[in-house]
């Protein structure tokens, strides 16, 4: 168990340097990654992604929302993490990210599509959550939870975005290719109408992405982008 939490929390710190690299996120943003088999979380501390550093730099959290470990205070909304991971089994790591052109969509109100196959990763549309506040209570972030359902993502309005994944490589990899879908789509809208993927086309795509050798071959590759 300690070497798969040393390994979670490598891939956590990783992955806040790889947004941070990217820009997906600057001051501002956080990740997570569940620690299997127990009621809590690794989450990154309430500061920038490109500060954290070393597994130690992240703060352990439980189920109910309280800090059990850590040098550093968990972000303010960490019930967005805590109330995921409660509704969703299934979801061994979230992210939230405050990405640029996502955020066109979100003030727009418009979904980011699908529009190429990378985009198809998310498994279909990325919704806007209608709420504008700081997830930053309990009953915030069951909303959010319960908006997001059985799907991947969701935009928040004029506030970045969240995503969950089964592990932190997957989460890292579909917060990457969400700001990719809608960078594309928003250069698609001003020559014309996009061709947005079919629901089919999303299922097959999308899954062939999730396999192990696609979805390796990209957090790999970003991992060695961000010097991770």
């Amino acid at each position: 168990m300690a070497d798969e939490r040393q390994r979670i929390a490598e891939e956590v710190v990783a992955a806040c340097r790889i947004l941070a690299h990217r820009r997906l996120c600057e001051a501002f943003g956080h990740v997570s990654a569940r620690i299997p088999g127990t009621e809590y979380f690794l989450i990154s501390p309430r500061r920038s992604l490109a500060l954290v550093r070393r597994p130690w730099d992240l703060v352990t959290v439980d189920l109910s929302g309280r800090k059990v470990e850590g040098a550093f205070d968990p972000p303010l909304e960490t019930w967005i993490h805590t109330c995921l991971y409660r509704a969703r089994p299934d979801v061994g790591a979230v992210a939230r990210t405050h990405s640029f052109v996502t955020s066109v969509f979100s003030i727009l109100g418009c979904p980011v599509q699908p529009v190429h196959n990378f985009g198809a990763i998310l498994l279909g549309d990325v919704p806007v959550f209608p709420r504008s506040e700081l997830i930053e209570t309990e009953q915030l972030g069951t909303e959010l939870a319960a908006f997001i359902g059985q799907g991947t993502a969701a935009l928040l309005r004029g506030n970045g975005t969240v995503i969950v994944g089964k592990d932190v490589p997957e989460v890292c990899v579909r917060a990457v290719y969400l700001e990719e879908s809608a960078l594309l789509q928003y250069r698609a809208l001003r020559i014309g109408e996009p061709h947005y993927f079919r629901p089919e086309e999303v299922e097959v795509r999308g899954r062939q992405l999730l396999e192990p050798p696609h979805l390796r071959r990209a957090w790999e590759h970003y991992r060695l982008e961000a010097g991770a």
